[in-house]
């Protein structure tokens, strides 16, 4: 157990939950709750962005796919960075001069109908779950590495785990969108710094990047996996078991712990480790420079597009922007996002590659480290940053860096929470159940609507290592994060750029592609999950469809064809186009005298000067 790690953590959450609680006076009202009353400045708003998109996937599983898969990670890195592009050059402006709160506030006022209003409630809590489910596997993990053992009775990950959720649903139900913004905003710089340290103690080891780039591509890539006694002998379709692979790299030393435990025929799982193969070229060894280890032709172009376009498809990050106090400053916060965002991204790729030849010297001097590992790799490769830590400063680097995990979950999940609450409270309750609330009503079922979906997060997390798929996926968080993303972008993506850019989008278009664009994605995603799970074949055409790692490819198309072909079949363009393309599209000026012409309109019948 690591007492500093422990030591600092619980300092980092003290922290956290006293700004929520010093953050109470300001949220009496939903603008406070759920928008921290529209005053967030660009630099702070920009830092706060950069926590809230900095999660998990970033801190743990950026440098975890880089250590295991090589170049197909450093995909995450690039897409990652490049996705708040589409937001700044398409969508972060036109939201924030549309105004309202919330994603499906835009939906309603764009088209004005209920109907795709509800529907884009959905799609923000089903979107929201995909990406709360990696955050909640992240705390279990790195409970594993800092604690190694529960509490309460719970095992390491379960503590973990519960023990995130019950911290995160106490300081977002308390501190509203203040609170998180300002633990956000402390939570990107704590995780930022942990970072940069230890790619500065990692060249201050010894490491070269050009070289360690040489020695690793000069052979194989090798995975690591857990198998059962029945799956570790268990032949393919080419009668080769995952222990005949074992056996052409791991040492007799190494085998002789799996051919005790074959023998044994003992319970659980035994890690093994074997080469990966090559899913661009069959026939080819998998270098780590190459593409290939874990995409097909397909999932190379739909993953990056995934990620890219996902960006502007994530409820807690648009949600942001509402929070600036105009267009021009929610434009200045996206500058100084992809200044953070682009620096942190150069940064997880390097620490993924340090930790290769790093953690496989240790282990090979005789040291030891909590995380499980074999064949000098670790068998989860998303435990790689608390491990470097650990490895290269000791205890006082592993307490911050794992500080730095949990700020990332934290930072995440708050704002996850938000956006859930405000799809929740403001575009149900306020609108549908009770419209004459008052103010403190409609915070208390914000508030209570926060601990629900915390509870919800919480399940799914705690579900994760039941089906499997820790093992079914290597760097599962990264992974799972990339679902979310695929969600996203094909879900709300089709519908905010042709609601913003093509004024004759209709409703019954704009609806249909939510729709569609939501239920092909989620389909392809479960398909490949019962596919790697073994309850999918790969003939046929589930079996092409399963065997896409990620749709965008063909889910974000298809939503953008189906919002054309049906509005262009509908025409129904909403009456008061004109004025909303206005309110879209005009500078201030422009939209005042618009407004003050239709006031002077309505004075002339009698209406309100």
């Amino acid at each position: 157990m690591n007492t500093i790690a422990i030591i600092l953590v619980i300092a980092l959450t003290i922290f956290t939950i006293g700004l929520s609680v010093f953050s109470r006076r300001f949220t009496r009202t939903t603008a406070d709750f759920y928008l921290a009353g529209r005053k967030v400045g660009s630099f702070a708003n920009a830092s706060a962005i950069s926590g809230d998109y900095l999660s998990a996937a970033s801190f743990l599983g950026v440098a975890g796919a880089v250590y295991a898969s090589g170049l197909d990670g450093v995909w995450y890195a690039a897409g990652f960075a490049g996705g708040f592009m589409v937001v700044v050059l398409f969508i972060a402006s036109a939201l924030r001069r549309f105004g309202e709160y919330t994603v499906a506030d835009f939906a309603f006022g764009r088209f004005g109908s209920n109907r795709i209003r509800l529907l884009t409630v959905v799609a923000v809590l089903i979107t929201s779950l995909f990406y709360m489910a990696p955050q909640m596997f992240g705390a279990g993990t790195t409970w594993q590495v800092l604690v190694g053992q529960g509490i309460f009775g719970l095992d390491a990950y379960t503590s973990g785990v519960v023990v995130v959720a019950a911290i995160i649903a106490f300081y977002v139900s308390v501190g509203g969108m203040k609170g998180t913004t300002m633990n956000q905003i402390f939570q990107f710089w704590w995780l930022a710094f942990a970072m940069i340290l230890v790619v500065v103690f990692a060249f201050g080891s010894g490491f070269s990047y050009p070289k360690a780039l040489a020695d690793e591509s000069a052979q194989p890539i090798v995975n690591t996996k857990a198998y059962t006694v029945a799956e570790l002998t268990a032949p393919d379709a080419n009668g080769v078991t995952p222990y005949d692979k074992a056996a052409k790299i791991m040492t007799a030393e190494e085998l002789a712990k799996v051919d005790e435990f074959i023998a044994t025929d003992a319970d659980g799982k035994i890690p093994v480790a074997f080469s990966a193969g090559n899913k661009l070229h069959e026939l080819r060894d998998m270098l780590f420079r190459e593409p290939g280890h874990r995409y097909n032709t397909f999932d190379q172009f739909s993953m990056v597009l995934a990620l890219v376009l996902g960006t502007a498809g994530l409820p807690h990050i648009l949600n942001r922007y509402y929070t600036n106090p105009s267009g021009k400053a929610a434009r200045r916060s996206t500058f100084w996002v992809l200044v953070f965002i682009g620096t942190f991204y150069i940064l997880a790729p390097i620490a993924g590659l340090a930790g290769l030849g790093i953690i496989r010297d240790f282990l090979a001097g005789g040291g030891t480290i909590n995380a499980a590992t074999v064949h000098g790799l670790l068998v989860k490769p998303d435990q790689i940053m608390p491990t470097l830590g650990e490895i290269l400063g000791g205890q006082w680097l592993m307490g911050i860096v794992t500080a730095g995990a949990f700020a990332a979950m934290f930072s995440t999940v708050g704002g996850l929470l938000i956006a859930a609450a405000s799809a929740l409270g403001h575009d149900v309750y306020e609108k549908y159940i009770n419209k004459e609330a008052t103010e403190a009503k409609r915070v208390a079922f914000g508030k209570a609507s926060v601990l629900v979906f915390a509870g919800v997060a919480l399940l799914i997390g705690l579900a994760i290592p039941k089906f499997g798929l820790d093992q079914a996926y290597p760097a599962l968080i990264a992974m799972m994060v990339t679902w979310a993303f695929s969600v996203g972008a094909s879900a709300f993506v089709p519908m905010l750029l042709t609601g913003i850019w093509w004024k004759g989008t209709t409703e019954r278009g704009a609806t249909a592609g939510i729709a569609v664009g939501l239920s092909s994605a989620i389909a392809i995603i479960f398909l490949n999950i019962l596919q790697q799970l073994g309850h999918v074949g790969k003939e046929g055409i589930l079996g092409f469809f399963g065997a896409l790692t990620f749709p965008v490819l063909f889910t974000f198309p298809l939503a953008v064809l189906t919002i054309i072909i049906v509005s262009k079949i509908d025409g129904q363009l909403p009456k008061n186009v004109d004025a909303i393309w206005m309110r879209i599209h005009g500078t201030a000026s422009e939209r005042h005298e618009k407004q003050h012409g239709l006031d002077k309109v309505g004075s002339m019948f009698g209406g309100k000067k």
